[in-house]
């Protein structure tokens, strides 16, 4: 059976991380609860015996230490890890004389350390007490969240009613009761950059992160299930608090920025959100999850980060004409801006574009068509223009038509399409490159940027991101980090500096994520480059 884990730790970032770094099902436990203090953590203890509990030592009303002598009399058998900062070894030492069985420094947890210590408290309890085989009990309450999940994915498809979904609630825990509810769609930006970061296997470690998150950040006052409907978007549907409208939606769009505010820090992940209006029961959910939808797919007009309420969506003018813009009057000024080959008066034209298009209210599909339409007289312009140089590599453009997330970013991306054969031949593009490694190499240690190195050498971001991956065959940030890791070698094999200050030479504030990625470029951590060359720290 899966054995009970509690973490216990006043700050909700360490909590979320925690729960974030690794499938913790995979290594046999199942997180029970968690705690923001020490008398929390024993009252909640007291019923659910955990089998482990991985607490902080400073925390207000009861810290870890007072914790774990109360815990070790009342819970029985109860295993316990100290979280600690490197100036607590005091701390440290006395939880280890009373029981605790190990302790991870806060600044150096990362997933192969805590999945070693989790194996090793594993095979601890094997051998003095064995794991049961996995009853049905077990199996059942395992596979709770994707049972509920599967109800209420049928319930929006229509395969169920209120009174079918009434007689599954109590048998799954379902929390959401039927009354006043909304639904609330949570979509993840840029998500095919998002997904590039994870390798197929940690997929699923997004999905779990994302949905700590949220569950952790919905106030217990409203009942609450979270839907996953695919890694890039999550259905939360809530009971919320009687009140006037405008109170409602004051506190929606209140947890609305909290969770999106969360995902920025912890994540570095955008999210744009839609709500649906309030439905008095589950006999509305088909109908409150449509309403999110159409709001979060509003972030098309509306950009990334947006947080559209439905009946936002429901006041505004139909955006459903489908008539051609590109008149003859508009195909004359595309040619004559093309064949200016000048940025300005290209961007003048593409303003004027979306003015008409805006004026004329169509919707995302008439607007793609008519992109589409200008990306083919594009062509068909390029295609005569004998004086061209040799393409610039570029995604295809009928890729980003039909994918691209928002109307800022069609337009944006059409802009800078066009600019990049403006600028073949107008400046060598291997001076902007040589600009930019130069650059690089003397402010390697500083808050560099792509966009901060484009501003300087004065050319457009995406046009310099996408010569220097040509010239270069890596990407700004790849190219960035090759050199601070070279340079943090460097100092590593001098006696001169300690680790962490090491980390801050070369451009890394944060020593848990320069280990990381020294580790990951380098193959081991910085500590075991250093213990390599035979130096010690």
């Amino acid at each position: 059976m899966m054995r009970k884990l509690m973490i216990v730790d006043d700050e909700l970032l360490m909590r979320i991380g925690l729960r974030s770094m690794i499938d913790w099902e995979a290594h046999g436990f199942s997180i029970a609860a968690e705690a923001s203090n020490g008398k929390e953590a024993l009252e909640i203890a007291m019923t659910i015996k955990p089998d482990v509990m991985i607490t902080d030592v400073k925390m207000p009303i009861m810290d870890g230490l007072s914790l774990i002598r109360e815990a070790a009399k009342k819970v029985r058998g109860c295993k316990f890890i100290i979280l600690s900062n490197f100036d607590d070894f005091q701390y440290v030492k006395e939880a280890l004389q009373l029981g605790a069985k190990d302790y991870l420094i806060k600044t150096e947890i990362r997933e192969d350390t805590l999945a070693e210590l989790l194996l090793k408290l594993k095979e601890e309890m094997d051998a003095t007490g064995g794991w049961e085989a996995t009853s049905a009990a077990d199996l059942y309450s395992q596979n709770l969240p994707l049972l509920k999940e599967n109800l209420f994915k049928d319930l929006f498809g229509g395969f169920w009613n209120e009174r079918e979904l009434l007689a599954r609630a109590e048998p799954l825990g379902i929390r959401l009761k039927s009354a006043d509810l909304v639904a609330l769609k949570l979509v993840i930006d840029q998500f095919e950059a998002v997904k590039a970061k994870y390798v197929e296997k940690d997929e699923k470690l997004l999905r779990f992160s994302v949905s700590n998150i949220i569950n952790e950040i919905v106030p217990s006052r409203w009942n609450h299930e979270l839907i996953v409907d695919n890694s890039a978007e999550y259905i939360l549907l809530m009971n919320v608090s009687a009140g006037e409208e405008a109170e409602i939606r004051a506190d929606i769009e209140k947890l609305g920025k909290h969770i999106a505010g969360t995902m920025k820090d912890y994540m570095n992940l955008t999210i744009s959100l839609g709500c649906s209006t309030v439905a008095p029961g589950y006999g509305y959910l088909k109908l409150a999850h449509q309403e999110a939808e159409i709001a979060a797919n509003h972030r098309f007009f509306r950009g990334r980060g947006s947080f559209i309420f439905f009946a936002d969506v429901a006041r505004e003018p139909t955006r459903d004409r489908a008539d051609s813009v590109l008149n003859a009057q508009l195909s004359l000024e595309l040619r004559l801006a093309l064949e200016s080959r000048n940025d300005m008066r290209w961007r003048a034209f593409l303003d004027n574009l979306r003015r008409r298009m805006e004026e004329a209210r169509i919707g995302e599909k008439a607007i793609r068509d008519t992109y589409m339409q200008l990306m083919e007289q594009l062509h068909a312009h390029l295609q005569h223009d004998s004086g061209r140089a040799s393409q610039p590599e570029l995604r295809s453009p009928y890729e980003v038509l039909l994918k691209a997330e928002t109307w800022d970013e069609l337009d944006e991306w059409i802009y800078e399409y066009a600019c990049a054969y403006f600028q073949v031949d107008a400046t060598p593009s291997e001076s902007y490159v040589d600009k930019a490694m130069d650059m690089i190499m003397q402010y390697y240690a500083e808050d560099i940027s792509l966009q901060g190195v484009a501003s300087q050498i004065n050319v457009n971001p995406s046009y310099l991101s996408r010569i220097f991956k040509q010239a270069t065959g890596e990407n700004f940030i790849g190219a960035l980090t090759k050199v601070r890791i070279e340079n943090a070698k460097h100092l590593l094999e001098s006696k001169s500096y300690r680790v962490f200050e090491v980390a801050d030479r070369v451009g890394y504030h944060n020593y848990t994520y320069f280990s990381k990625v020294f580790k990951k470029v380098v193959g081991v951590s910085p500590e075991e480059y250093r213990n390599s060359r035979g130096i010690k720290p």
